[in-house]
């Protein structure tokens, strides 16, 4: 591949295109087996050759005559402030165009908690869709959502289901269109513990020391790439070993809690981004948001929503989830 005039003279360590989605990404950089690739299943590589729709630059070295963006997140960058509860030295961004360029360290610590989100996100203002923070699984032809705040034990539900029959699409990442879920090729954050130890697959160091990466295309037998149509919406809530508690929701409830804990601008924080993505025009701001609020309104209230309350590691209650996602709840 190419490199744009003022990279000419980078030394490239790590280059591979990757999907996310609907996005084709190129990641370069200057740091040999660059670690931010940990973060992505390797059914998200690519073929050699691919021409990628945009190309991420991550370079430890300034890059002589490098203009800074005048950004929102530029300005939190050069602070040490990236992105939620992700702080570190100081960071450089430059974009233009399909170009996006970061220099600084460890970079990897922008890629996947930043950049994939950003990118997600400004596809759906482009494209029109949905970026949400959801877990997805099926069992026949129709996608079940699991949503949740950080450790109400999606990854857990998932890995318990998807090892007894049910197709795996995505851990964390979703982009929602025309009623139809498509799923990005991450690999899964997974704390320690039994459901950690049944999965059959090798694991590598997260970000957070208190984590385990697992690449789900190693761990269970079925996976889905292509779109499904949404089935069914699952509020994950889980809160003692051996419970089991399923119960309905009021689509006037399960919109609340998405819009808050699955609608990605929200879960992320990337307001500023859209804002800048706007131009900086609050009426524009406005009518995008409204956009993807009255989207989510129309998804969420169309199907099934249920808050799951359960102890998957249990035969019984993985049964009686397995006929949920297999029927959606309306049997």
């Amino acid at each position: 591949m190419t490199q744009p005039p003022l990279l000419g003279s980078v030394p490239v360590r790590t280059d591979q295109v990757i999907r996310i989605g609907p996005l084709t990404l190129r990641i370069a950089s200057d740091v040999p087996d660059f670690p931010a690739l940990h973060y992505f299943s390797r059914a998200a590589r690519m073929p050699d050759g691919t021409v990628p729709d945009v190309e991420l630059w991550c370079l430890s070295d300034t890059v002589p005559g490098l203009s800074a963006d005048s950004t929102a997140r530029a300005r939190n960058f050069a602070s040490g402030y990236y992105v939620t509860d992700h702080f570190g030295p100081p960071v450089r961004i430059s974009s233009s165009g399909n170009q996006i360029v970061l220099v600084g360290d460890h970079l990897q610590r922008l890629v996947w908690p930043y950049v994939v989100k950003y990118l997600l996100l400004r596809h759906t203002v482009t494209a029109g869709g949905l970026f949400l923070k959801a877990a997805a699984l099926a069992v026949g032809d129709g996608a079940t959502l699991i949503v949740g705040r950080g450790g109400a034990g999606k990854s857990v539900l998932v890995s318990g289901l998807c090892q007894s029959g049910a197709t795996f699409i995505t851990n964390s990442h979703v982009i929602l269109a025309d009623g139809a879920v498509r799923g990005v090729a991450s690999t899964m954050r997974m704390r320690p513990g039994p459901w950690l130890d049944q999965v059959a697959a090798t694991s590598t160091a997260a970000l957070d020391p208190s984590e385990r990466l697992v690449d789900p295309y190693d761990a269970f037998p079925r996976h889905a790439g292509a779109t499904m149509p949404l089935r069914a919406v699952w509020i994950a809530d889980f809160r003692a070993p051996d419970e089991h508690d399923v119960q309905r929701l009021t689509s006037s409830e399960a919109v609340n809690i998405a819009e808050q804990f699955a609608l990605g601008l929200n879960v992320y924080r990337l307001e500023e981004d859209l804002l800048d993505l706007c131009g900086g025009d609050y009426r524009e701001f406005a009518a995008q948001y409204g956009r993807m609020r009255a989207q989510l309104h129309a998804a969420i209230s169309s199907c099934p929503t249920y808050r799951v309350r359960s102890d998957v590691q249990l035969p019984a209650h993985r049964d009686q989830l397995l006929h949920l996602l297999s029927d959606g709840g309306t049997s």
